[in-house]
């Protein structure tokens, strides 16, 4: 597997300045200044500023992607959802100059901020915005045929604990293939379950860090992935965060807020007790891609960073485990020593 490295600052100007000779526009100021912006994805981001103004450069891995990003911004900021506004974009240099939404994202709003009645009231306009998404821009759906033609199926949700299950079980915690063989039931099991429910618009990681707060607005990035899929994977995305750990009796009045709105906006999911299991088990299926994700992100792609969100991550897969009271052999093996000394180390 290659370790990953973003690009010097020297190349970044030279590709940016390339596109800009090719679209006809004038280039980056001399002094213009290029600022890496680490995230979790294969895309590279960066701050370019020019004085008082800033403009966000993202290179894409192939060549679609920035036709894809292109549609679904299209098809999102048409209809009233935040999305940042693209300036210039170009398929052949695989970039796209974009808005800069600062940095008052949700994850340096919780981190910065000591007033829990405000976090709440932040938290409960962010579900707004995603009932919005998620029912209201649903319904125009097949305009978006990016989205549409992308189905969260089985083999997605399998394709993640396979990831949790060779990422931080084998790789992470040294597990054997022998010792987790049984365990490929428990995730058909999980995947077959989430897999039944009806589908809309699934943003696919609606969480902290890809949230921001720009003039009062709520706007979102990294929608790039967004598929047709489960409600429950966003609002778990939201509330089970491991970059910030959310008080549980918080959590639950969000998790009723948000049923709340969706019961006014749909028929589906009368019964609570049914849609909060559903919450609850995509709620374990996020956490687990998460924690493969943040060591595939730290060990095999030089990004540490993550590693700093697992013990939170393993919490509440936990506590949702518990929750369901199902997936014994899972649940086994996350209170095993090697997952605990594991997560000790980080910690220490």
């Amino acid at each position: 597997m290659q370790y990953y490295h973003h690009r010097k600052k020297k190349e970044v100007k030279k590709l940016i300045n390339r596109m800009l000779d090719k679209k006809g526009y004038e280039r980056l100021e001399k002094n213009a200044k290029i600022e890496y912006i680490p995230g979790g994805s294969d895309r590279e981001f960066y701050r370019i500023k020019e004085g008082e103004y800033s403009t966000i450069a993202m290179f894409t891995s192939v060549q679609r992607e920035v036709k894809e990003f292109r549609r679904i911004q299209k098809f999102l900021s048409e209809r009233g959802v935040g999305v940042p506004e693209i300036y210039i974009s170009d398929s052949s240099s695989y970039l796209v100059l974009m808005e800069d939404l600062g940095s008052e994202s949700l994850y340096n709003l919780v981190k910065d901020t000591p007033d829990w009645d405000f976090i709440e009231y932040i938290y409960k306009r962010i579900i707004e915005f995603l009932i919005f998404m998620q029912i209201e821009i649903n319904k125009d759906i097949k305009k978006c045929k990016t989205v549409y033609n992308r189905i969260f199926n089985y083999d997605d949700f399998r394709f993640e604990t396979t990831c949790f299950r060779f990422f931080f079980l084998q790789k992470f915690c040294k597990f054997s293939e022998d010792e987790l063989k049984e365990l490929d039931n428990e995730f058909d099991n999980l995947a077959s379950m989430l897999a039944r429910e009806p589908l809309f618009f699934m943003h696919r990681d609606f969480q902290s860090t890809n949230i921001f707060l720009k003039n009062g607005f709520i706007r979102t990035v990294d929608f790039q992935d967004a598929h047709r899929g489960l409600l429950t994977y966003d609002i778990a995305s939201l509330l089970r965060d491991a970059y910030v750990k959310l008080p549980r009796q918080l959590r639950n009045k969000l998790f009723s807020y948000y049923y709340s709105l969706l019961r006014i906006k749909t028929n589906l999911y009368k019964d609570i007790v049914r849609f909060r299991k559903i919450y609850v088990l995509t709620a374990i299926q996020r956490n687990m891609q998460a924690l493969g994700a943040f060591i595939r992100l730290s060990e095999f792609s030089e990004k540490k960073w993550f590693k700093k969100a697992i013990p939170a991550g393993v919490e509440f897969l936990k506590e949702g485990l518990d929750e369901v009271g199902e997936f014994n052999l899972l649940r086994g093996i996350l209170d095993s020593p090697k997952v605990k000394k594991c997560v000790k180390s980080i910690c220490s």
